[in-house]
């Protein structure tokens, strides 16, 4: 008998997360793809209202004796919003921190506005991650998705971001104007290689108002279909999976009204449980001998609702791999264990 193991990362926050979304904000321009206020389903406030929301939802939670959740600022560019914003984010950051209404906090900004004063003022006020929107390290895939930096730039990001002392997410963007399947394994190999505590994975969509959808209505832009995305999707999550490292999230999070703008592309509301099952299934595959016979296998329990799939749309594969409810079992470790034969 002969047992192997591989890791299989948690794809869970390990908090609770509550995001203050600041649509645009900061945004030296506009890219191809972006719409952030229809996807978000969030009208672009005032700065105080918006804080002012955050409040009240921290204090109803504390009231209500739920713990502190990290506070996440999501949209724009968190990093280069004017001098009296960004200073009034960090004063209301750091002072739900010392009342105890969030555990820590987190941005997302773009590689190329992460200037060291403003690292500093972030670390002083209690951040400790901050989430690159790298998108692509493709110099041709950023031309033309009208990013405004290269790809030296994101790396340059990334290596600023770490050594300032933060935990570094990296976002990307695949199939974007440009790209191919095998750049979104090099960006997502690249982002391991510099480091990065999380991924997240954004299938790009088309979505009305953005200029990707006027190429895409003139037959300019043909973007992914479901089956490609996930084949590739699952393919970056063995990557980061090997090297221990959490996608923790897969495609843009359902909002009703957000639906009726997108025009094209991967969207699947089951997207995530397909990508995790299929990966879980090629790791599987790759690891076990032809011929081999499975006798024992000991995944995360966290992996129970994805495993075999949408509806149980891989039940037959992993079937054909020996995987059978009788020899498996759910374990809290996050990896996979197998014996065979």
């Amino acid at each position: 008998m002969t047992t192997i193991s591989f890791p299989w990362p948690s794809h869970k926050e390990k908090t609770a997360i509550m995001p203050v979304f600041l649509p645009f904000a900061g945004c030296p321009s506009r890219c191809i793809y972006c719409a952030q206020n229809l996807q978000t389903a969030e009208k672009v406030l005032p700065l105080e209202e918006r804080l002012g929301q955050a409040c009240t939802m921290l204090e109803d939670r504390a009231r209500n004796g739920r713990g502190p959740c990290e506070l996440a600022f999501y949209g724009g560019t968190f990093t280069a919003q004017r001098d009296e914003h960004f200073h009034r984010c960090l004063t209301m950051a750091e002072a739900w921190l010392e009342q105890g209404l969030v555990s820590g906090w987190r941005c997302s900004t773009r590689p190329d506005s992460v200037s060291g004063e403003r690292l500093r003022l972030m670390r002083d006020a209690g951040c400790s991650c901050i989430e690159l929107g790298i998108q692509s390290f493709s110099d041709k895939v950023l031309e033309k998705s009208n990013r405004g930096y290269d790809a030296s730039a994101a790396q340059e990001g990334m290596q600023r971001v770490r050594e300032a002392g933060f935990a570094l997410g990296v976002q990307l963007l695949p199939g974007l104007p440009g790209s191919t399947a095998c750049g979104f394994l090099s960006d997502v190999a690249r982002a391991l290689a510099a480091g990065c505590a999380l991924l997240r994975f954004y299938p790009c969509l088309v979505v009305r108002s953005t200029v990707l959808a006027a190429m895409y209505e003139k037959g300019e832009f043909v973007p992914l279909d479901v089956p490609e995305t996930v084949t590739m999707l699952a393919e970056g999550l063995l990557l980061a999976n090997a090297a221990g490292v959490p996608v923790t999230r897969i495609g843009v999070a359902y909002e009703q009204e957000f639906e009726q703008h997108v025009l094209a592309g991967p969207r699947d509301l089951n997207l995530g449980t397909k990508v995790r099952s299929y990966a879980l299934c090629l790791a599987l595959q790759r690891s076990l001998p032809k011929g081999a016979e499975l006798l024992h296998a000991a995944l995360p329990a966290r992996s129970q609702g994805y495993c075999f799939g949408h509806g149980g749309e891989n039940r037959e594969l992993l079937a054909g791999l020996g995987l059978r409810p009788e020899i498996t079992q759910w374990h809290d470790k996050d990896e996979v264990i197998l014996e065979y034969r």
